[in-house]
């Protein structure tokens, strides 16, 4: 039995019309990720939204240790855009920030609010403490979403976009910290903030979110009528699209188009090599 409520999910998850997204689940005997797939394959899923996706207000806020070996990026949500901007909310992500680098339960770990919320920032006060005294303060309802924090024996550059509704943390290796170098992580950080990649090289991309595009690439051409000998050509040069969007060596440099980042990185003659990124927008994902 498909539910109003099980429509409406899928229809606020991928932006289609309800009755398409009615005999998707029909189609799909109830299985939401199958429901999901039909709709992506016959291209009436509009967006690729989150069921629950928060929209709340806050900042992104990064914090890099003075060495650069440590840094961390969370996002901080209170209700109003006004309290977002006040120096006081700033000062407590400031604080929140200052904090999951130095704890020494936090090293390269990601994680919720609610993971940290016991930790002693200083003797009897703990985050939770924190937030709950600044709520007092501000009068608004503050919660600490997300954080992220990397340690490396290499770098990490940190960037917030704006008035910091997008951040991104980067740990990458290079001979020499010389401003060259700094342009040129620079560059690799707003790249990450517009272009939105989820993988740094194609070798990293997840087994699994991999076939999971391969199958639907497959009935995608399948039901435009593609012979089944040349499916798989088919199949291999959309892969190719997806890696351009979703890999960040494999994107267009936004700056220079005709490059890719792979080659960007290469031809700055610098060594930088990029390991790991976290990308963090207000409300998203």
């Amino acid at each position: 039995m498909i539910s109003a409520e099980m429509v409406k999910t899928l229809r606020e998850m991928t932006g289609a019309g309800m009755l398409e997204c009615k005999k998707a689940l029909e189609e799909a005997q109830g299985d939401m990720e199958k429901a999901k797939e039909i709709l992506r394959i016959r291209g009436l899923a509009k967006a690729d939204k989150k069921a629950g996706r928060e929209t709340k207000e806050g900042i992104i806020y990064a914090y890099v240790s003075e060495d650069r070996k440590r840094g961390v990026l969370i996002e901080l949500n209170c209700e109003t855009d006004f309290v977002a901007k006040n120096e006081q909310f700033s000062e407590l992500a400031l604080q929140i920030a200052k904090h999951i680098a130095t704890h020494p339960e936090n090293s390269n770990r990601t994680g919720t609010g609610e993971e940290v919320a016991s930790q002693k920032v200083h003797e009897g006060t703990t985050v939770e403490d924190l937030i709950k005294s600044a709520i007092a303060r501000i009068g608004e309802n503050i919660q600490l979403r997300r954080f992220v924090r990397f340690d490396t024996e290499g770098f990490v550059h940190a960037y917030v976009h704006g008035i910091g509704k997008v951040g991104v943390l980067l740990d990458y290796s290079a001979p020499s910290l010389e401003e060259k170098t700094l342009r040129v992580v620079q560059d690799v950080v707003l790249q990450i903030a517009a272009m939105k990649p989820e993988y740094v090289s194609v070798q990293s991309v997840d087994p699994e979110a991999l076939e999971k595009e391969k199958r639907i690439l497959t009935e995608q051409a399948r039901q435009e009528g593609k012979p089944e000998n040349i499916i798989e050509k088919v199949v291999e040069g959309r892969l190719k699209k997806f890696y351009q969007e979703k890999v960040l060596l494999e994107q267009a440099f936004i700056k220079e188009e005709k490059k890719t980042v792979e080659q960007y990185l290469r031809e700055s003659s610098t060594g930088v090599e990029v390991r790991r990124f976290a990308r963090f927008e207000v409300g998203g994902a």
